[in-house]
């Protein structure tokens, strides 16, 4: 043979759904056989309980005729199989198989194929269904075989899949489901939910009134069940008196309101009630989670599923109960799910602007572009209104953020650094361009600010999934999918641009001035990287109305001899120029630059040399010079770009990574990589991702770089 036998395996048409991992594991229970020309592998009536695939050679499928004679049906070739009726069944060969030449094939016993699906139910399936297709083609002028075949492979299908008791599905086949159903839920934006069902003192039922009472409200349990679940819904007996559903295109509240429903009807049953013994009513305890509200995993969504049905159980059982976190919010971003929905949210916002009167705005720990730009935008918004905005700024920031500084000067916007107590009480907070609530800003009264119900708490950003988590009052979290949270501040601004009562109120002269478009394109443009990493029509739409929109305003009133940007490539290159300290900076980090995948530019930064820098240069300068440093790198390899570096002592205990995707290398989103290495301190967008570790998980640097460059060219390759 010129193959071996799993590349021929690889190449058999039943097989071709199969992994390579499932096609490994079936091999492991087949058994390579050798046959001389003319020696029968079987003789038609044999027992059967065999199926072959042939690897080398032909077989002849041969049945008698009335008059005695041999027929030949068939001729099976290398990579088809035969034999096959014999899984399903054991009953008699209906036919003589006989080699025509010298011929391998790997055989495999009905009880090792049974084996197999039980551990790979959806395999097992899989190989099912196309055998039946094969038999179909094979066998069109015989009836009887086809025949059998579908009675057969449904049995095992069902047998496969199912509990024997119940009918419902099996814990292995709804471990597979799961999965399946949370990657459709994720790739069509849609709700999925997970229900945990435990019944209350089964055990306690079962040794009052013996199994076959118990049986019997089992049996009355799966009609209740049948009867207010979907056709689509996956129910599946978990064990014993324990079940699991997966109910897609389903939210929390919906499957809550289900499982109440369900609830009551269980209290129905009346089997007990005659019985001699304390236990009168059938009840059960019911947790619920749901994908995207709660988590982005299956393992994450059981666990919180779990975590409810505790609480069920804790609250005193026959009761349901939806996971909440411990602010009774959803863990995750998510983005807004309808017009309505956003509307009503910046309807909210605008009624907040309108009734306050003092605004703090603040933004993430080391504010990058369009953290600056949002917030500043924001305060120009506010400044409208004649409002106290005070903007929240860390004592040092990037010099090529000292432009959009000025413009708030210039605005008597007042700006409180970071370090400092603010002025007088504040009504209302924005939280801007923050991940999630241990990344905003830190300051002196954070704690009491934060901690006062009084105080509202308003969220803008465009980080969705990931670990994100909401951190503004629920019905004021302006939270959705966006270039940059900038955009949605311009957003924000169209619609209180129509609300012409408000705009004749204050006595606003115009919404969309020069310094406020500014601002906006800013932020975009430094999240998009002058419009390269604009993933959808609404993004590119904005992107190029306040790009209009600017350039029309330069032209109308900038001077030649003004400081201010002219044009949107100077915004952009305004905002990427380094000053002589960071260029002082980027040659040396670049000094470290290792090869190590041609793919990958690639920089690691050693302890020591940190240590060293942070003694000539800030934190903030840092972090922006390793920014600037990935985008070099994966612009240099035209691919991706990838630096890696310690925290210093004095700011944390991290490694942190950065890579960056060059703008011709779109191939691949980003954030994949995380979920590839199931990364969970980390987020990012499509061109960009950072994630950290703590530095006791990684003894040796080098070496987990390379394996995580090695893992990266894995995956650009298989996405070629």
């Amino acid at each position: 043979m010129n193959r071996t036998p799993i590349e021929v395996l690889k190449n058999i048409t039943i097989l071709s759904a199969l992994s390579p991992e499932e096609v490994q594991n079936l091999y492991s229970h087949m058994m390579e056989e050798s046959f001389p020309k003319g020696q029968a592998l079987f003789n038609e009536g044999d027992k059967g309980e065999i199926m072959y695939i042939v690897l080398s050679g032909a077989v002849s499928i041969q049945v008698n005729t009335l008059d005695g004679d041999s027929l030949e049906i068939a001729e099976i070739t290398e990579g088809n199989f035969l034999g096959e009726m014999s899984i399903f069944d054991s009953s008699a060969r209906s036919a003589t198989c006989i080699p025509k030449c010298d011929t391998t094939v790997l055989s495999l016993k009905s009880d090792d194929f049974y084996q197999f699906i039980r551990k790979k139910p959806k395999a097992g399936i899989s190989i099912m269904h196309s055998m039946l297709k094969t038999i179909t083609e094979r066998l069109q002028h015989t009836g009887a075989f086809l025949s059998d075949m579908v009675t057969w492979g449904e049995q095992a299908r069902v047998r496969a899949i199912t509990d024997d008791f119940t009918g419902l599905y099996n814990r292995r086949f709804l471990d597979e489901a799961i999965e399946e159903r949370l990657t459709e839920a994720k790739s069509n934006a849609q709700d999925l939910s997970v229900v945990m069902i435990d019944l209350d003192h089964f055990g306690t039922l079962n040794n009052l009134y013996g199994q076959q009472t118990g049986d019997t409200v089992l049996l009355q349990l799966i009609e209740i069940y049948r009867a207010i679940f979907r056709k689509e819904d996956i129910l599946a007996r978990y064990g014993g008196d324990e079940f699991t559903f997966l109910l897609p295109h389903t939210a929390g509240e919906k499957a809550l309101e289900l499982c109440t429903e369900l609830n009551k009807r269980l209290r129905s049953i009346d089997t007990l009630k005659n019985l001699d013994g304390n236990l009168k009513n059938i009840t059960a305890s019911i947790g619920i989670s749901c994908f995207p509200d709660h988590a982005n995993t299956a393992a994450d969504l059981k666990k919180l599923a779990d975590k409810a049905l505790y609480e069920a159980k804790s609250a005193g059982r026959d009761t349901t109960k939806l996971w909440r976190n411990p602010e009774g919010r959803a863990l995750m971003k998510k983005k807004i799910r309808s017009i309505k929905a956003r509307n009503s949210i910046i309807n909210n916002v605008i009624e907040a602007i309108v009734q306050g009167d003092s605004f703090l705005i603040m933004g993430h720990q080391n504010p990058d572009e369009d953290c600056i730009s949002s917030m500043i935008a924001l305060s120009l918004l506010l400044n409208k209104f004649s409002k106290t905005a005070y903007l929240m700024i860390p004592g040092k920031i990037n010099q090529n953020y000292q432009y959009l500084l000025n413009i708030c000067r210039y605005n008597a916007i007042q700006i409180v650094d970071s370090s400092e107590k603010i002025p007088e009480k504040v009504s209302t907070v924005f939280i801007m361009d923050t991940p999630k609530p241990e990344m905003k800003e830190r300051f002196p009264e954070s704690e009491k600010i934060f901690g006062d119900k009084s105080i509202l708490k308003i969220e803008i950003d465009h980080h969705l999934e990931a670990d994100s988590a909401y951190i503004g009052d629920e019905g004021y979290c302006l939270v959705d999918e966006a270039s940059s949270a900038s955009e949605l501040v311009g957003m924000l601004a169209f619609k209180l641009n129509n609300r012409q009562d408000i705009i004749q109120e204050f006595n606003i002269h115009e919404i969309f001035s020069r310094n406020f478009v500014l601002a906006i394109l800013t932020g975009i443009i430094g999240d998009s990287q002058m419009g390269k990493y604009l993933k959808t029509r609404k993004e590119r739409w904005f992107y190029q109305l306040f790009s209009s929109m600017f350039n029309q305003r330069l032209r109308s009133i900038t001077r030649k001899d003004s400081n201010n940007f002219s044009t949107m490539n100077e915004v952009f290159s305004g905002l990427q120029q380094l000053s002589q300290q960071e260029d002082e900076c980027y040659t040396q980090i670049m000094s470290q630059r290792v090869e190590i995948s041609p793919l990958i530019g690639s920089v690691i930064i050693p302890r020591e040399m940190i240590t060293r820098m942070r003694e000539v240069y800030d934190h903030e300068t840092i972090v922006t010079v390793a920014r600037y440093t990935a985008d070099s790198l994966a612009e240099s390899s035209g691919q991706l770009g990838l630096i890696v570096y310690y925290d210093d002592k004095k700011d944390s205990d991290l490694i942190q990574f950065r890579l960056r995707r060059s703008h011709s290398y779109k191939k691949l989103d980003l954030r994949s990589v995380l979920k590839e290495f199931q990364i969970e301190n980390g987020g990012g967008h499509p061109g960009a991702i950072g994630f950290r570790f703590h530095n006791m998980e990684i003894p040796d640097l080098e070496k987990h770089v390379k394996t995580l460059i090695s893992g990266l060219d894995k995956i650009m390759k298989s996405s070629q």
